[in-house]
């Protein structure tokens, strides 16, 4: 494995190792669901030929299998314990009860107990039995293509560092000078703008639009200026084209609530839009709905936009 890969899968499985440690302390058992799927999903890639299914997501809990392949011919048990008791149940069980070739016992620990005895006795010859730990499949998909060994360490960075695909992009640094050369236009605040299109507007709802305001430039400020100014300036060129087009659709000069409101979910609606797309490629700090609102309602009473042909930026 190229060293890249080696540093991600070894550290994934140590952490893994201890959380399943620290879980089981704790009595939850959580993990081992979360462990199953992983799991399933890495022998899929290192089983190219067959596909493993979750068999207690599929049919309900089973006795002593988890994981079952397509042909009907590899089953396995994944666990925490490593106890020759937990294995010997598991035989007992499943001599009753399946009827597949070969049953790994795959535990969730780097390095599994050395056994004074085999299980030979209990399997009686039906099937074919191994005792797997997080060591042996290192080396397992250590004998993998490259793009195989690829893919199990994009599964295992998505499930165990979801982070890191998003640290390891860019900053949108070109959108942030944009932002900082960006001159205001429209000096009107967003009371100012609401009045403009609806004298008749009731206070309190401008106060209610006031506080939205307030409390999220009080949450961008958790982040920093150059993330944000990224953000603002490319929901501004979006937004842009926006009232654009619903100022070249609309001649009446007074808009209704629900106008004013249809608009602002607009704005948001193409922001989420634009940034979702862009943060395949690019690093941003929120991609959420109501975060986005918060950047276009910020955007209107920071004079960079608007409800009318006043916040147009020729």
């Amino acid at each position: 494995m190229a060293r890249v890969h080696t540093d991600i899968i070894i550290n994934a499985f140590s952490i893994l190792e201890n959380k399943i440690k620290l879980y089981s302390h704790l009595n939850l058992h959580d993990i081992n669901i979360h462990l199953e799927n992983i799991l399933r999903d890495i022998l899929n890639v290192i089983y190219s030929d067959r596909t493993f299914k979750n068999l207690n997501t599929e049919k309900g809990n089973f006795a002593s299998i988890d994981l079952g392949d397509s042909l009907n011919d590899i089953a396995f048990q994944v666990t925490s314990s490593t106890t020759a008791k937990k294995v010997t149940e598991t035989i007992s069980k499943y001599k009753d009860e399946y009827n597949y070739n070969k049953v790994f016992m795959l535990y969730g620990v780097i390095k599994k107990p050395k056994r004074k005895k085999n299980f030979d006795k209990e399997i009686d010859g039906r099937f074919e039995f191994e005792e797997w730990d997080f060591r042996l499949l290192v080396e397992k998909i250590n004998d993998c293509k490259s793009d195989e060994i690829n893919q199990i360490q994009q599964i295992l960075i998505k499930e165990i560092f979801p982070n890191l695909n998003e640290n390891s992009k860019n900053e949108d640094e070109s959108a942030s000078k944009y932002w900082g050369n960006l001159e205001k236009k429209d000096i009107r605040n967003f009371k100012d703008k609401l009045l403009a299109v609806n004298s008749s507007i009731r206070t309190a709802r401008i106060e209610m639009y006031c506080r939205e305001i307030a409390s999220g430039k009080a949450e961008l400020s958790n982040y920093s200026a150059r993330d944000i100014s990224a953000m603002k300036y490319r929901v501004f060129e979006i937004c842009q084209k926006e009232l654009l087009d619903f100022c070249d659709e609309n001649e009446k000069n007074e808009l209704s609530v629900i106008e004013i409101n249809k608009l602002i979910d607009n704005y948001t609606e193409k922001a989420f839009s634009l940034i979702e797309e862009r943060a395949k490629d690019y690093s941003y700090p929120l991609k959420n709905k109501d975060s986005l609102r918060k950047i276009v309602l910020a955007l209107i009473d920071e004079c960079y936009l608007s409800f009318d042909e006043n916040g147009i930026y020729a």
